[in-house]
C-alpha cells in the first residue's frame, strides 16, 4: 500500500499554529492571483506602462506597480524601455 504524503509537512504545521486559512486569507490570496492573472493577460499584448496596465486591468496603479515589482523579482517580466516618463514592462520570453 502506498501512502500519500504531504510534500510540505512544515507548511501544514505552520498553518495549524497560525489558525489555519481563514476565509479572509483565502479571499486575499485569490485577489492577488486574480490581479497577477489580469496583469499577465494585459502584457500578452506587448509592453505596457504602469498607467496603461492600471487602465486596462481596472486595478489601482500602486497595486499594479507592486505586482510588477514582484513579477520582475521572480523573473516573470523585464523592463522593455521607456514610454515618456514611465518604464514599460513586458513578459519575459519563455526558454524552450
Amino acid at each position: 500500500m502506498t501512502e500519500k504524503r504531504d510534500a510540505r509537512p512544515g507548511l501544514k504545521i505552520f498553518r495549524e499554529r497560525m489558525g489555519g486559512l481563514t476565509e479572509a486569507k483565502k479571499a486575499y490570496q485569490k485577489a492577488h492571483r486574480d490581479a497577477r492573472k489580469r496583469i499577465g493577460e494585459a502584457l500578452k499584448g506587448g509592453p505596457k506602462t504602469v498607467p496603461a496596465l492600471a487602465a486596462e486591468t481596472g486595478l489601482p496603479s500602486q497595486d499594479v506597480l507592486w505586482h510588477l515589482m514582484a513579477m520582475k523579482r521572480y523573473g516573470e517580466l523585464v523592463e522593455a524601455g521607456q514610454a515618456g516618463d514611465y518604464f514599460a514592462y513586458a513578459l519575459k520570453e519563455q526558454e524552450r
